[in-house]
């Protein structure tokens, strides 16, 4: 049991109380309210579901006594239908999660925390999603004890389906967690819009989770909270913020053409240490780099080479990579984080953006590597804090081209951020390549003992994983890695996509140059650089006036210079390419460009087309929730084994 579970478990008698509401309307008990600071990834999503369980069992029952002793004649058959029909039209608890990442994380451990309640109903209410599968799942449950959902599909529901307001306008409990993140993310009016539906503060109970307790958290707890709620502060007084105990290091790349050879070798690195330091304590687990990147079609880019270039690596065709983004259809970011989350041998790759910065839980991280400037300060502490968790060790590296060096002297001068030369790592690698090639079997690690995998074969047996295999000559590979990057790699490219990507990035930097401490223009001059040298573009592409004015760029702060031959005409087209309807969104259009400036904010929110199936009658499936072809939500009968 954690810090954060044993503090909210200590007071669960009193947490479990249900605000009954008596003929007058007053509260028969005080339900005792919280705000918690606890970080992510110390068990908290249980430390508020077992009150939110326990609580609603408290209120069903509390229920059927009342209707028993109010109707003493009443048949088992009509008392079982009252308590039925009041299951259906209240909620027990509503839970607001910045993400649907987050969100389905959360109604999975849910589902399974009430495994042995078959007749608890779990809801799960996220953008990205059909709204009409969701309403249809809400129409046929019998129930809807627990409900998770991010804060922009919540309002729209709320506003325009009566089937699920009227039950969410009984909620017993309102659960904010991540409430920092909601709060950064921009949730705040979307919060009170769907806590004015909520009773209020005397007849219901709320629990506010944040890792932090700034000024705006207290407002908000000011207008949720009963005057009286406890705080409970899990982070000790003493501890150092964990992006304060975990090396990082910073590269100013001597110029573009560097960059995708120095990621590739930061990678090789994490590898070869990982693999070193797990021979020689005897470990077997696998070693996690999550690489994140500004913009969609950079993260698109970026795993088409990394891909590509994996031979060439210490794990070579072993190293799972796995990409997430805005581009992705739900199911497929939910299978890739989840192909990720379970990676427990060998080694395993995230490219993604920042729908994974924060929030979600991704255990055993070795290093994070963040490529080009990440959009605020505190994203870049979100980033780092993927790994160095629950004490283990990490690193952090952040990569950066000439022109973003402002960032580091102005943004991050107060974190401790050392300094890694392309030619230091170069030569760091070298010789731990060497080490590799004399001697390795101090490299190889065991084969992993069989066992269940946690995914199922078609015929439900269970798949054991298969032993990695590392190949022992290394040296040949990456001595190869540059030139096999230059001339077989970058020149494959689609040019139209590298166009789309510049485009994109034009987008994301024009407007951050006074972060930089520079002028718009070194930006634009330095992405048409990167463009040729390391992406492959013959010429730097040219831009329309009328396009860089819509960005903001001749806004009287910039001088114009120079004419443009043509237009851009391909920037923003959605599946411009045979590289771009690489995960193309089906059910939901997701925005071009890059995500969404907050994270997976209201991206996630917007309303996708109606669609989606609905599931079989007949059996029980397994309630873990999952996505459809269509991108629609479904509970899963976990037959097929994911593939990616």
């Amino acid at each position: 049991m954690t810090d954060v579970q044993a503090a909210v478990m200590s007071r669960l008698p009193r947490l479990s109380a249900s605000p009954e509401l008596s003929g007058e309307g007053d509260a028969v008990e005080h339900a005792q309210d919280l705000l918690v600071r606890a970080k992510t990834g110390t068990g908290k999503t249980l430390g508020f579901l077992i009150p939110a369980l326990e609580g609603r069992l408290r209120n069903l029952e509390n229920f059927l006594a009342t209707y028993k002793e109010e109707n003493p004649d009443a048949k088992p058959i009509e008392a079982k239908k009252a308590l039925a029909a009041y299951a259906k039209s209240t909620v027990g608890a509503l839970i607001l999660s910045p993400t649907r990442e987050l969100a389905t994380q959360i109604a999975n451990e849910a589902i399974a925390l009430t495994t042995h309640l078959p007749q608890f109903g779990v809801r799960l209410l996220v953008g990205g999603s059909s709204k009409s599968a969701q309403l249809r799942e809400w129409y046929r449950s019998p129930s809807n004890d627990i409900v998770v959902a991010t804060p922009g599909r919540c309002v729209d529901l709320l506003q325009t389906e009566s089937m699920i307001r009227k039950p969410i306008e009984n909620a017993r409990m309102l659960i904010l967690d991540e409430a920092d993140t909601l709060l950064d993310m921009g949730f705040a009016d979307d919060i009170a819009s769907v806590t004015q539906h909520l009773p209020d503060t005397a007849h219901r109970q709320t629990f506010l989770f944040s890792a932090t307790v700034s000024k705006s958290i207290r407002e908000v707890a000011r207008k949720s909270l009963k005057k009286d709620h406890e705080y409970i502060d899990t982070v000790p007084v003493d501890e150092v913020d964990t992006h304060l105990h975990i090396p990082q290091y910073h590269t100013i790349l001597p110029s573009a053409a560097d960059q995708m050879e120095h990621i590739l070798r930061l990678i090789a690195h994490d590898q070869l240490l990982y693999a070193r330091d797990a021979a020689k304590n005897g470990g077997t687990g696998g070693g996690k780099t999550v690489v994140f990147l500004p913009t969609t079609r950079l993260t698109q880019l970026f795993s088409q080479i990394l891909s590509s270039m994996k031979t060439h690596l210490p794990w070579g065709r072993d190293t799972l990579v796995v990409e997430i983004h805005s581009k992705k259809t739900q199911e497929q970011r939910t299978r890739a984080s989840d192909m990720f989350r379970r990676a427990s041998t060998g080694y395993s790759v995230l490219v993604t953006s920042d729908v994974s910065a924060r929030g979600v839980d991704y255990p055993g991280v070795t290093r994070v590597i963040q490529v080009g400037i990440p959009g605020s300060r505190d994203l870049y502490i979100h980033r780092v804090g993927r790994t160095g968790r629950a004490g283990k060790a990490g690193r952090g590296d952040l990569v950066l081209l000439p022109w973003e060096s402002g960032f580091v002297s102005w943004q991050l001068n107060d974190i401790p951020l050392k300094p890694c030369p392309v030619g230091e790592l170069q030569a760091e690698v070298e010789t731990l390549t060497r080490e590799w090639d004399a001697d390795p079997p101090t490299f190889a690690l065991p084969a992993p003992e069989p066992k269940e995998s946690g995914y199922r074969s078609r015929g439900n047996f269970s798949r054991a994983p298969r032993p990695v295999s590392i190949p022992k000559a290394l040296s040949p590979r990456l001595e190869s890695l540059s030139e096999s990057l230059k001339t077989n790699v970058i020149p494959t490219l689609d040019m139209l996509s590298v166009r789309e990507t510049f485009a994109s990035l034009l987008g994301y930097y024009i407007n951050k140059a006074h972060e930089l401490r520079t002028t718009k223009e070194v930006v634009l001059t330095g992405l048409k650089k990167w463009s040729v040298e390391a992406a492959g573009l013959d010429e730097e592409p040219y831009v329309s006036p009328e396009f860089l004015k819509k960005l903001g760029y001749n806004d009287g702060r910039t001088k114009r210079r120079g004419t443009v031959r043509r237009e851009y005409e391909d920037h923003g087209r959605a599946g411009a390419s045979p590289w771009e309807r690489r995960g193309r969104q089906t059910s939901g259009g997701a925005r071009g460009g890059r995500d969404d400036a907050r994270g997976g904010g209201r991206y996630d929110d917007r309303p996708p087309r109606y669609g989606g199936g609905r599931d079989d009658y007949g059996a029980r499936p397994s309630r873990r929730f999952e996505q459809d072809s269509y991108g629609s939500q479904r509970r899963g009968s976990g037959g097929g084994r994911d593939s990616y």
